[in-house]
């Protein structure tokens, strides 16, 4: 055997051990913490508030609220009741010990079950509030060209919440451009173009891998000459892949689309959807997101509509993010004479994200 690993090993058990130890032999009545003990052997006290996309939130009284990778941590242990969900869409509830290196136990009432870091996906206290079950994040950007006389302003936005069997999303983007020109006899004219959204998603969680949804949602651009569209929404999604560094789901449903396009009638059909939705986050600081939604209406002349959406994130210092967005959306028919089909945007963004 490797004298250094073995070494190492040896060193990560006994650190591993004194930490419980140290933890059981707590007085009676006292308030137990947590303990961490990271690779290195070092042990931290403090308190577990969550595990989510590969990092581990954890409160000291030395460094307050941290977040440590959690493939840098040995040892895990925690009196408090949490509720540990897996790769494979089991959910355990128990208190938290460490068999192993890398090995976590969730012991219940009447069984326990041992686990690989690997195989844990996210993890919080049964008890903990509204707020830690969240994630989201706020991005801004803009632009000013000088040259063209152009300007710019995107903001995104997003706030989830997701609790043991029901979870909702709010999802917001907004895009606002003004351009002036001079004509040959110097006067000025300006035109400006608006672009938003905003979608509410309710999911209640079936079983390992299926989610249930049900959404409505209100889009307006004026580069497409589209006043306004309201869509209702009902479908299913089931996840592929979901583990510390990658999601991957596939949907399908049903939308009943009212829309009003500028100078048209307003017109109300059925459409069927499908999604496609690829998150990586465990690429460095980096995050990539794509989500990709089809409509397609066969009553219509085979009308296709594709809404695109991707955003590369990076983390330059305490969740402010750096970012890259792009957006495409895609009518085969719009209904207004003489209406883009195409309208493709993007822009760097500076945003916080939290989760």
């Amino acid at each position: 055997m490797n004298t250094g690993a073995y070494a190492k090993r040896t060193t990560l058990l006994l650190a591993g051990a004194l930490a419980l130890g140290a933890a059981a032999g707590a007085p009676a009545g006292a308030q137990e913490l947590d303990i961490v003990v990271l690779r290195n052997g070092n042990p931290v006290e403090g308190e577990v508030k969550s595990l989510r996309r590969g990092n581990l939130s954890f409160d000291t009284e030395e460094m307050d609220l941290v977040d440590v990778d959690w493939d840098d941590i040995a040892f895990l242990t925690s009196a408090q009741l949490f509720e540990v969900e897996t790769v494979d869409g089991r959910r355990l509830f128990g208190t938290l010990a460490t068999a192993d290196t890398a090995m976590l136990v969730v012991v219940g009432d009447q069984r326990s079950d041992t686990l690989d870091f690997q195989d844990v996906v996210e993890m919080g206290p049964i008890e903990s509030g509204f707020l830690a079950r969240t994630n989201g994040f706020v991005y801004f950007g803009t632009n000013v060209a000088r040259a063209n006389r152009l300007a710019s302003l995107q903001l995104k936005g997003r706030f989830a919440y997701r609790g043991p069997n029901w979870g909702f999303d709010v999802n917001s983007d907004t895009y606002l451009q003004r351009q002036e020109s001079v004509d040959e006899a110097g006067n000025t004219s300006e035109q400006r173009t608006r672009r938003a959204s905003a979608q509410l998603t309710l999911n209640r969680f079936l079983g390992a891998r299926w989610v249930a949804s049900g959404a409505g949602r209100v889009e307006m651009n004026e580069e497409l000459n589209l006043d306004s569209r309201l869509l209702a929404l009902l479908g299913g999604q089931f996840l592929i892949v979901r583990n510390q560094g990658l999601e991957l789901s596939v949907g399908a449903g049903a939308a009943l689309n009212d829309e009003q396009f500028t100078g048209e009638e307003k017109q109300t059909s059925g459409e069927a959807l499908l999604s496609l939705g690829f998150d990586v986050f465990d690429v460095g600081d980096v995050d990539i997101f794509t989500s990709l939604d089809t409509f397609t209406n066969p009553t219509d002349g085979g009308r296709l509509r594709v809404n695109f959406d991707g955003r590369v994130s990076w983390e330059i210092f305490n969740d402010f993010y750096l970012g890259f967005t792009a957006t495409n959306r895609y009518d085969s028919a719009p209904p207004s004479e003489g209406a883009e089909k195409h309208d493709f945007q993007y822009g760097v963004t500076i945003g916080w994200s939290w989760s």
